[in-house]
């Protein structure tokens, strides 16, 4: 038996067809950009992203030994596509990361308040959320959001495509923040307020349920077998966490993509109401009866993406040469020692605790011995020191973890894995295979199947771990003593942020 898992993310598609041992059969991925036409913006062109999906289902399928018999999806969240009564998009799909509803959810916030949306569906309020982006439409462009028949997310416009039904999981509907936790439907004060109806969103149903079959023309088209079932997958951010295994909170999940997501999950959604402050999200699990208690920070792998593309001319040389990593060569030219400097990395603005989005990104104690070496490794620790403010709120509430499981692209560098070791002072293991949202979803299809009773069975016959990086204790003192001076760094420039336009 197969299963194909498929992760439609901010930057990549991935489709990979594992057997039901968690073995690869075969695999494909495309990479695809996004706009930013003023500044705080950030769109795609979702039909090109369907084009890109359809190939690579089409290519993972023709080399794969065995057919898959079932597909499930894994989604980047809070991307919001406009789309009118005859199918057609209407605008560029707005991406989470995008910025751009600042004023929109001051709104919201005098007529909801800031914690009773909290409370309603898990997620803060923040511009990234569907909710801000649809709000914005309504207002700035009034006869987009006057033409559209249906705001959907990745999850269900793939759907879509693929069966004919746009349907989405709780996970997702969680992050659109237009949904209620507790009674697991679409907030009906809400799409009051927007003037839109629960027919206009995705039908919404729990993770791991078989929603159909994929349609005769697209499996046709794609070389799906006709009977292939579709099965309801999830965010991302939560089947990358059921993709490296952490189903138990003493076992976090650090997903080191585009952005990174450090979660735990909890039976308790109603943590992130006791965490000061509250803008974390505690929102539905693809897991049953699980909530998945989560950092969030814009600027993961984005920032060593970004140095690439500004200042690693010769590393993009070398890999057109040679093949190499771009990323990788990068990574060996960072200093070996700690570095003497730090970073911000608020290129998009600040993640939890702060959702700052009028933080900037900083580069801070920078000496005529500086070199791009120390600066590499500076960006690099960076991202794990604004991880361990968020992790410490974390252990405050009494939420602790033994292990971290790494999954996601960056998690390929060993570099990376140990300094994150050394900063949190956790051992942190990564797997045979990295891409735990690709993983997470071919598990929801595994067991939406049958083939596993269970997410801890199928956890135990599909995941193996590859090595793992124990921390360095003297490093670790060394960098607590830098992680004093980092915890300023934000305070000490917000204002000064906030001046510049």
């Amino acid at each position: 038996m197969s299963y194909l898992g498929l992760d439609v993310g901010t930057t990549r598609c991935k489709a990979c067809v594992f057997d039901d041992k968690g073995r690869v059969l075969s695999s494909a991925a495309r990479e695809y950009g996004f706009s930013n036409p003023f500044p705080g913006w950030a769109e795609q062109d979702s039909e090109m992203v369907w084009s890109l999906v359809k190939e690579i289902v089409r290519e993972a399928v023709f080399h794969a030994t065995q057919e898959p018999r079932a597909l499930a999806i894994s989604a980047q969240g809070e991307a919001v596509i406009f789309v009118d009564s005859k199918g057609k998009i209407l605008r560029p799909t707005i991406l989470g990361m995008d910025m751009r509803a600042v004023e929109e959810c001051e709104i919201l916030s005098r007529q909801f308040g800031a914690e009773e949306l909290l409370h309603l569906s898990g997620v803060p309020l923040h511009p990234i959320t569907s909710l801000s982006k649809i709000f914005w439409v309504k207002r700035h462009q009034p006869e987009i959001f006057k033409l559209t028949e249906k705001f959907l997310l990745y999850e269900d416009f793939i759907f879509w495509k693929l069966g004919g039904l746009p349907v989405t999981d709780y996970s997702m509907a969680c992050k659109t923040m237009l949904f209620d936790i507790d009674t697991q439907e679409w907030s009906g004060h809400l799409l009051d307020f927007l003037e839109i109806t629960p027919e206009q969103l995705a039908v919404c149903c729990p993770s791991g349920t078989v929603i159909g079959t994929v349609r005769k023309p697209v499996a046709d088209e794609l070389g799906l077998p006709p009977d292939l079932k579709l099965v309801m997958g999830g965010h991302d951010q939560c089947c990358a966490p059921l993709g490296a295994g952490s189903i138990q909170e003493g076992v976090a999940s650090d997903n080191m993509g585009t952005a990174e997501i450090f979660s735990v999950p909890v039976d308790d959604h109603s943590v992130a109401q006791k965490i000061e402050p509250h803008n974390f999200s505690c929102y539905s699990h693809v897991l049953p009866h699980k909530y998945l208690l989560a950092t969030l920070n814009q600027t993961g792998g984005l920032l060593l993406r970004w140095y690439r593309d500004q200042f690693g001319q010769e590393a993009w040389e070398e890999e057109t040469k040679t093949g190499r990593n771009s990323y990788e060569i990068l990574l060996s030219q960072a200093r070996r020692e700690p570095a003497h400097m730090f970073g911000l990395p608020h290129w998009v603005g600040s993640g939890t605790p702060y959702i700052d989005a009028f933080s900037k990104g900083a580069i801070v104690g920078m000496t005529l011995h500086t070199d791009k070496g120390e600066i590499i490794r500076a960006i690099c620790e960076a991202v794990v020191f604004e991880q361990l403010i968020s992790i410490e709120l974390f252990e405050k509430q009494g939420i602790h973890f033994h292990e971290i499981r790494a999954v996601g692209g960056c998690s390929r560098s060993s570099f990376w894995l140990q300094i994150r070791a050394d900063i949190l002072g956790k051992p942190v293991k990564n797997l045979d295979y990295e891409d735990g949202s690709v993983m997470g979803a071919a598990m929801l299809a595994a067991v939406g199947d049958g083939a596993y009773s269970s997410f801890r069975q199928a956890t135990e016959g599909m995941i193996r771990v590859k090595s793992t990086c124990d921390p360095d204790l003297v490093r670790y003192d060394f960098y607590r003593e830098r992680f004093a001076i980092y915890r300023d760094i934000y305070f000490a420039l917000k204002d000064v942020n906030r001046r510049i336009k």
